[in-house]
């Protein structure tokens, strides 16, 4: 190349620098977006200094002029829902953005429920509702993982997407659904921006002003180091963490060394616990890393030789299952009942040990439920060994791994990184799914909760737009007797929440699962979210909730309770006997109660209470409440005492 001509390629190449960097566009607009209709939205970005930029949409020219720092915003004019349009955006440089649609625009945000995605199984019907899943008008956005100690102005770029059988198996699966019902019933175009992150609290994603006015968390929050540099340096050094973490979990072979999974090891010394299993049970509550768990086993000797079926109900990160020393099976993630073959050669009659060893996060694993039985069968299923009783647990012969990396969940974090850098794109409002990692500070959570609200509703500067949330569903052991619970508190703060204006509740009481904090029914979620927004974002004189408790009179040695959303009236499922009521007296001690429905009302008393003075109804993790309007919406939970919380 000569001198001439590469001086004209390297002119060029400035020119076209420059021209590219002329103008930019915040990173949430982009080809397949929605723009929210019925308000004027928003647009914003940065283009060279005291330059006018125009936007050419939807037949309409906008025009503002960029600051002395580049930055410019303009806000369309008020449209209605349609398209496909272009957007074309310039200065002395043009940017178009293709496929755009009018229409409405939800922002979805919480922790690991709403961040659930549909490709991780949203029940027995997850292929089909995934092969059918075919909508070009409902776009979705998710916003890139990252976090930081001070608000960021934009985000890395990201795309748009529509939904179709490929890409919503990365959607959120309650958004996906909600958005579905919402196209569906308003045909028209539904643009989700997902902002989700599993295992986080509520005070992660306000901003520090806000978080420095509650009491809590004043100080704290002066104390954030607001230096990228070391923020960045954290970050990396917890991702490292995590994947040292992972590397060891699924690669340490100790215990296979030591032989744990074989008939002549002694685990004499490990902790003994009975079936179901826990990690509560063997003392690992919140424990991360591997985990061995062996269950000797007696074999009649009609079995021996035999090949044999195992069945076990099982949930933890990974297992692989070992029968007298040899691998029957390994299975990632699992959360159902498995049935593995047990091959004849290595079935003895008389003495067998079964290992497991188990890749656990948070202590949340186990093996079996109070409602499954793992069983040993032959192959015709004449014959059942069950594997209850007694089982033992070790959870020192792998390597320690690094615990929990928690900087995702550091103050404000998630709220300057993947909040700040939306505002204010014009959405119609927000459905959220959070309070799992609040839970044992409920009461803390009644003022934290409506101050998140506040905070976003005041930064969009939309009034007081939709906020739509859902109600903790049912998890964990069921308790034989009243008690106190902080998840019962987590969802009391919740309701309470309601007294904000244009604010509305799904509640998920009844489709939850005891033995999974993720329960796979996210179609009911998604549908009780649409009617909440039926009434609240559009207005329909509709019910969209179950009955709510309103008020209670004594009636000698009963209570009378009065609600309100009673629908076409009271009711329970199958016509079952009223359950989940719990009564008190003076001396605050509740007993299960007996209830029934007279003229659209409860009637609550117990022969162990001659005079009851309160009533609590679904008061606990994983309640069998079971009051329901016509309508078919539980009752949320509720207590008509106001006694001192546990979590106060």
């Amino acid at each position: 190349m000569n001198i001439k001509n590469t001086l004209t390629f390297l002119i060029l190449l400035i020119s076209n620098c420059l021209f590219a960097q002329n103008l930019h566009v915040a990173s949430i607009f982009g080809d397949k977006m929605v723009i929210q209709q019925g308000i004027h939205a928003p647009v914003w970005g940065y283009a060279t200094p005291n330059t006018v930029v125009s936007v050419d949409f939807a037949g309409t020219i906008s025009t503002t002029r960029s600051g002395a720092d580049g930055k410019w915003k303009l806000a369309l004019p008020v449209l209605t829902a349609g398209g496909p349009y272009i957007m074309k955006l310039y200065t002395t440089d043009t940017l178009r953005l293709n496929d755009v649609m009018v229409g409405e625009v939800w922002l979805s945000s919480g922790q690991s429920n709403m961040e659930w995605r549909m490709g991780s199984g949203v029940g027995p019907n997850t292929e089909k509702e995934i092969a059918e899943a075919n909508y070009p008008d409902i776009r979705f956005f998710d916003v890139p993982r990252k976090t930081s100690c001070i608000p960021l102005d934009d985000m890395d770029k990201q795309n748009w997407n529509a939904v179709n059988p490929s890409t919503v198996k990365d959607l959120s699966a309650i958004a996906y659904f909600f958005a579905r019902e919402l196209h569906l019933d308003k045909k028209v175009a539904v643009g989700i921006i997902n902002s989700s992150w599993g295992a986080t609290s509520v005070e992660a994603w306000m901003s520090a002003e806000m978080l420095a006015s509650h009491p809590d968390f004043k100080e704290r929050v002066l104390k954030i180091d607001r230096n990228p540099g070391k923020w960045n340096t954290f970050v990396e050094k917890s991702n490292k963490a995590d994947r040292d973490r992972d590397s060891i979990a699924k690669s340490s072979k100790e215990g296979l060394k030591a032989g744990v999974h074989t008939l002549g090891y002694d685990n004499i010394t490990w902790e003994k616990t009975i079936y179901p299993v826990d990690m509560a049970g063997i003392g690992l509550g919140g424990f991360w890393g591997v985990v061995w768990l062996r269950k000797n086993i007696d074999l009649p000797k009609e079995l021996n030789g035999k090949n044999l079926l195992i069945s076990l109900d099982m949930r933890a990160r990974d297992v692989f299952i070992y029968m007298n020393g040899t691998e029957i099976g390994r299975t990632v993630n699992p959360d159902k009942v498995i049935v593995y073959k047990i091959p004849g050669k290595i079935v003895k009659a008389g003495k067998n040990v079964l290992a497991i060893r188990m890749y656990v996060n948070w202590g949340s694993a186990n093996i079996g439920t109070k409602e499954t039985i793992a069983a040993i069968t032959s192959v015709d299923k004449k014959t059942k060994i069950p594997l209850d009783g007694e089982w033992f647990g070790n959870g020192t012969i792998e390597p320690p791994v690094a615990q929990w990396q928690n900087y995702y969940n550091n103050l404000t974090v998630q709220y300057n990184a993947r909040i700040a850098p939306l505002i204010p794109y014009g959405i119609k409002g927000v459905i959220w799914y959070q309070g799992e990692n609040n839970a044992g500070k409920a009461h803390q959570y009644r003022t934290l909760f409506p101050m998140l609200i506040q905070d976003w509703r005041t930064r969009w500067g939309q009034g007081y737009f939709p906020f739509l949330f859902v109600q903790l569903a049912n998890y964990k052991a069921k308790k034989p007797e009243p008690s106190d619970d902080d998840w019962a508190e987590l969802r009391e703060a919740q309701s309470l929440t309601l007294q904000l204006p244009n604010t509305g509740m799904a509640c998920a009481i009844d489709i939850g699962d005891a033995n999974n904090i993720h329960p796979k029914n996210k179609v009911d979620v998604g549908k009780r979210l649409y009617l909440a927004a039926r009434k609240v974002a559009y207005g329909e004189n509709i019910v969209c909730s179950g009955p709510v408790y309103e008020s209670m009179r004594v009636e000698g040695d009963k209570i009378r309770l009065k609600f309100s959303s009673i629908g076409n009236g009271l009711t329970t499922r199958n016509n079952e006997s009223l359950k989940g009521f719990a009564i008190a007296g003076n001396d605050h001690r509740f007993y299960w109660a007996d209830a029934t429905i007279e003229r659209n009302e409860v009637v609550v008393s117990s022969t162990k209470v001659k005079s009851p003075e309160s009533v609590r109804y679904s008061w606990e993790s994983n309640p069998d409440g079971n009051l329901y309007n016509m309508e078919g919406l539980p009752a949320p939970p509720f207590r008509t005492d106001n006694l001192k919380m546990i979590t106060q």
